[in-house]
């Protein structure tokens, strides 16, 4: 594989250190964008934006000076298990301003560099078709990915994974083709050059489309 400049959103989190783990393993290079420090990469390997919307402009000049680089949005935030948790306002802000508001602003100014190689959104399963139990969580990631599929821009790949064990998905059930975070990094590595919405697993496509054709209802009742 020929060596690749990645830049990381939300590098700090437990997915994205362990896909840069890999990613620096195969000899690529990689650049990070976290709120703080990120331990695995050198000073001048990284920028720390507390507010990612207000300091785009920054990011803009840091993503310039990369070479052709993929820009990975690892940004992401789950706190519905319903019935078992419902959240609260605070925690649905959070979640819209996470998985849907901040990734899509920053990829509407990015976009205009020609500079980037590709765009790559680590999606989930739960935007096939929102459901109760992570609805908004669902709702924001799926809102996401049609205005990334409507923007007009084609270099672009989305990956629908399922559950992935990590601190986020704590408490919550371990549905069939739950993957560690090693699993998930090297099935992403695998498909870095597909384009469009994928799947880390051809078991995952295919509930996907039962997920589609089936009523919602009974799916709730499946998930129980």
């Amino acid at each position: 594989m020929v060596a690749k400049n990645f830049i990381l959103i939300g590098a700090n989190s437990e997915f994205a250190a362990t896909f840069a783990d890999k990613l620096i393993k195969n000899n690529h290079k990689v650049y990070g964008v976290s709120r703080e420090f990120i331990p695995y990469l050198n000073k001048n390997e990284q920028i720390q934006l507390k507010n990612y919307n207000e300091k785009s402009t920054e990011l803009m000049y840091f993503v310039e000076t990369i070479e052709s680089p993929y820009i990975v949005f690892f940004n992401g935030f789950l706190a519905e298990n319903r019935p078992t948790y419902s959240p609260t306002y605070k925690e649905i802000e959070k979640t819209i301003y996470a998985n849907y508001l901040t990734p899509l602003h920053l990829f509407d100014q990015m976009r205009k560099n020609t500079n980037i190689k590709k765009f790559i959104f680590i999606s989930s399963m739960a935007a096939v078709k929102p459901r109760n139990k992570n609805y908004i969580y669902g709702l924001s990631k799926k809102t996401l990915e049609e205005s990334v599929r409507k923007s007009g821009n084609l270099n672009y790949l989305i990956i629908r994974f399922g559950q992935i064990k990590t601190k986020m998905s704590q408490n919550h059930n371990e549905p069939p083709f739950t993957i560690t975070k090693d699993e998930a990094s090297l099935k992403l590595l695998k498909l870095i050059d597909k384009k469009g919405i994928h799947y880390p697993s051809y078991s995952l496509f295919i509930m996907s489309f039962l997920i589609k054709i089936l009523p919602i209802k009974l799916i709730e009742n499946i998930e129980k």
